[in-house]
């Protein structure tokens, strides 16, 4: 579905774009707002064009933050602890960005290794600061955490729309709500089941069965088949065996060809989130290993 296509709601305009509802329907209802027309509406629900409620956000937005000439012309590969970091955004202490990562889930940079410590390459730190969102445009709190749910248990155990969007790897029920309205999660059939709960309207439920399945097709979820106690490692230790300097430069070695044997991992893993399939690729231990002694002998 391309951005042009994609209809978004009330509540995936404040998952995606850090506003708040009475905002949206302030913008809407002001013609000279420049805020974009209704595309559709369902009952008293409305929708919008996400590209062109995009287009809307992106002329409010804030001038890009300027940093110093010697941090834009330093080794942007260069990896950099939580202080070091903390010291390069102008912060007194750290807790500042222990704060970013607890209380708003997907607004800082995760760590591009996290070996012995936290480590971020200067590049996505200054790729961040240039274009996170100012003063003017602060994310509302987040909303309820989703919960943990199990992929063991009754296969048969129905599942309402918060617990199938954890498992889907969602960061909110509303973002699952939306993209599933818009036919975008093809992998999942219709609801096994239709429940009255009190005197609402009937919540679709999923056989955790069908809700797994799904999560594996999408690949949010390991393959069944895949056995959980194989030693798998990351970009980062597969790099220090390799003797290359960092999680960074491998995963760029691969991509030129470098090492056509590890274009295909032994597994993952997986994230929770909204935005695309939150993956990381792992590789068995032993396989790496013989890889570096081949590469030793043939040096």
């Amino acid at each position: 579905m391309s951005s042009a296509e994609r209809l978004v709601d009330t509540a995936q305009i404040m998952a995606d774009f850090g506003t708040s509802k009475s905002r949206v329907s302030a913008w809407s209802n002001d013609a000279s707002s420049g805020f974009p027309a209704v595309a559709h509406t369902e009952g008293r629900k409305r929708f919008w064009r996400h590209n062109e409620v995009a287009a809307f956000f992106a002329q409010r937005a804030p001038k890009q933050r300027s940093l110093p000439a010697a941090v834009l012309e330093a080794d942007q590969d260069e990896l950099l602890t939580k202080r070091e970091v903390s010291q390069l955004l102008g912060y007194a202490r750290t807790s500042t960005i222990d704060a970013y990562m607890r209380d708003r889930p997907g607004y800082f940079p995760e760590p591009d290794e996290d070996v012995e410590g936290a480590r971020w390459r200067r590049g996505t730190i200054v790729e961040w600061a240039s274009s996170r969102p100012g003063k003017g445009r602060r994310r509302s709190a987040p909303g309820a955490a989703l919960p943990e749910v199990p992929v063991e248990g009754d296969p048969d155990e129905l599942l309402g729309t918060t617990q199938v969007a954890a498992l889907l790897g969602y960061g909110s029920a509303a973002s699952f709500s939306s993209i599933l309205y818009q036919g975008g999660i093809p992998e999942l059939p219709e609801p096994d089941a239709l429940v009255q709960e009190g005197r609402g309207r009937a919540r679709k439920k999923w056989r955790r069965a069908t809700v797994i399945a799904a999560a594996r097709e999408r690949g949010v979820l390991p393959p069944a088949d895949q056995d959980p106690a194989e030693d798998l490692i990351g970009a980062a230790e597969a790099a220090r065996i390799l003797g290359y300097k960092d999680a960074h430069n491998l995963i760029t070695a691969v991509g030129h060809g470098v090492f056509p044997e590890l274009e295909e991992p032994d597994g993952y893993e997986y994230r929770r989130g909204s935005a695309g399939r939150p993956r990381q690729q792992r590789w068995k231990r032993a396989r790496i290993e013989a890889l570096a002694a081949r590469r030793s002998s043939t040096s």
